[in-house]
């Protein structure tokens, strides 16, 4: 099964997302734009793993939300992948302390039953995977403001991922609600 771990988003943030997502779009970006809907911080892809992983992930993260109270996390900035040359990611930039202590937290727990992730992360919400720009994309990029978007952060999801001609879709198989 495919699956990934992540924070869902509020519906706020869907919507300023979705306001940016319509302004790249009318300035002539093209690419891929995922729903509000599928829209999330992933903390970690695991691609295709079997039903016995699947119930150790569960396990961590039952045992690392023991370790954290629910916590707010801030929406602030706009961001490229990669950050030099031709972007082909464009993304919402995710801030607050808690986030990157359950990534380094979840990530060692991970480590012990065999998983191997990167210890640099960038906490960021998806906006569109740019397969065409315009000549002033930097431009049209540097002009994207917005105030800052906090939401409260009460869980992590584990999600199933189907691939379809229409696009991913995403099942909650579990969540571990953090404590406080």
């Amino acid at each position: 099964m495919r699956t990934f771990m992540a924070f869902e988003i509020s519906k706020e943030i869907g919507q300023k997302l979705s306001e940016i997502q319509e302004n790249l779009k009318s300035n002539d970006f093209l690419g891929n734009w995922p729903s509000i809907d599928n829209t999330h911080l992933t903390l970690f892809f695991f691609g295709n793993i079997d039903e016995k992983k699947i119930l150790k992930i569960e396990k961590t993260m039952d045992e690392c939300v023991t370790k954290f109270k629910k916590f707010f996390i801030s929406v602030e900035n706009i961001g490229l992948f990669p950050p030099k040359g031709l972007p082909r990611v464009v993304w919402m930039g995710c801030k607050g302390k808690e986030i990157y202590e359950i990534y380094r937290i979840m990530n060692d727990l991970l480590k012990k039953d065999g998983f191997s992730f990167d210890d640099h992360f960038t906490p960021h919400l998806t906006v569109g995977r740019i397969k065409g720009l315009p000549k002033e994309w930097n431009e049209v990029v540097s002009q994207i403001r917005y105030d800052p978007l906090t939401y409260r952060c009460e869980e992590i999801t584990l999600f199933s991922s189907t691939l379809t001609p229409e696009g991913s879709t995403y099942r909650s198989i579990h969540k571990s609600k953090l404590g406080g």
